[in-house]
């Protein structure tokens, strides 16, 4: 395996064990993108029609979430048929899902970015507000925040399984290098949301960067999937409720947001070695200690 520096074991993410020649296949890797994309615009377009009849707001949060979804699923599960792969093979290098381990990546991002979020929003410019958020929902902001709680997490799954499950495995079929593994799919992962005002792009690349780290570094996008829902459902809560594709109407760039982007990211890490370094959590995550990646490559022992 190949690597540098400090991150040089993540190359070895039991995540990453079964990507082989069929990955590698350029011929499979355009059928999977053009056939992807078109299976996953027509299921995403079968939802948007199914949900035409719903009330403006709720179909709006609906589209945001079971549409996008739908097409990054689809894309996915194709992908795995072509490349011969089962389907939660881009879920996870574990035997079987870990679902406690998406359970404790949401609640240990919801406790880290809850005051980051908070921060920045009693920090934001005039016009910018918990109150003139929730002001775009009201009067049914409780109903939209319970169903946005519950439509957010397999919203955010879906996108991880897309982002940091095939992304980052069939990136891995011709680079094991982790530095490459992570920036390349946060930087796809920041494009595709098309918001290029550069404190947007910059916090999404990060944002990326972090979650590719925790599915690397626990073998699997559980953890980073709990992770993203936490992420998503504050945003909804607090900031920009039903845009979370919208893009940023600020400054170009901030001093206040690159801070804010550096807690965020301490704050990812912090949580992922929490997994990684505490044998509680692991037991209550049913996380084994061979599924979660070195730091360093490991030295062959002899003797």
């Amino acid at each position: 395996m190949s690597g540098a520096g400090i991150l040089a074991g993540l190359a070895e993410s039991d995540f990453l064990a079964d990507v082989d020649t069929h990955d590698r296949d350029t011929a499979r890797l355009a059928l999977t993108l053009a056939g992807g994309v078109a299976l996953g615009f027509a299921a995403a377009t079968l939802v948007d029609i199914a949900l035409g009849g719903l009330p403006h707001t709720l179909q709006e949060l609906l589209f945001d979430t079971a549409a996008n979804g739908m097409f990054w699923l689809t894309f996915v599960a194709l992908a795995a048929v072509i490349a011969h792969h089962r389907l939660s093979a881009y879920l996870t290098g574990a035997p079987s899902i870990r679902w406690r381990l998406l359970a404790l990546g949401l609640g240990m991002a919801l406790l880290a970015l809850t005051p980051v979020v908070i921060a920045d929003v009693l920090t934001a410019p005039a016009g910018r507000s918990l109150e003139s958020a929730w002001s775009t929902i009201a009067p049914n902001g409780l109903v939209i925040a319970v169903i946005s709680t519950l439509l957010l997490i397999p919203a955010a799954a879906a996108e991880e399984l897309f982002f940091r499950g095939w992304l980052l495995r069939q990136t891995a079929a011709f680079t094991r290098r982790p530095m490459v593994l992570i920036f390349f799919t946060a930087l796809v992962f920041s494009a595709v949301h098309r918001d290029f005002n550069l404190d947007g792009f910059l916090t999404r690349v990060l944002m990326g960067a972090g979650f590719a780290y925790m599915t690397l570094r626990l073998g699997g996008i559980e953890f980073s999937a709990g992770a993203h829902a936490a992420n998503n459902i504050l945003v909804v809560l607090f900031m920009e409720p039903l845009t979370l594709d919208a893009p940023s109407t600020g400054a170009l760039f901030s001093f206040g947001s690159l801070l804010s982007d550096a807690a965020m990211v301490a704050g990812y890490v912090l949580i992922t070695e929490c997994v990684a370094r505490l044998p509680q959590l692991q037991l209550w995550a049913e996380v084994r200690p061979q599924e979660i990646s070195p730091m360093t490559t490991r030295t062959p022992s002899f003797g």
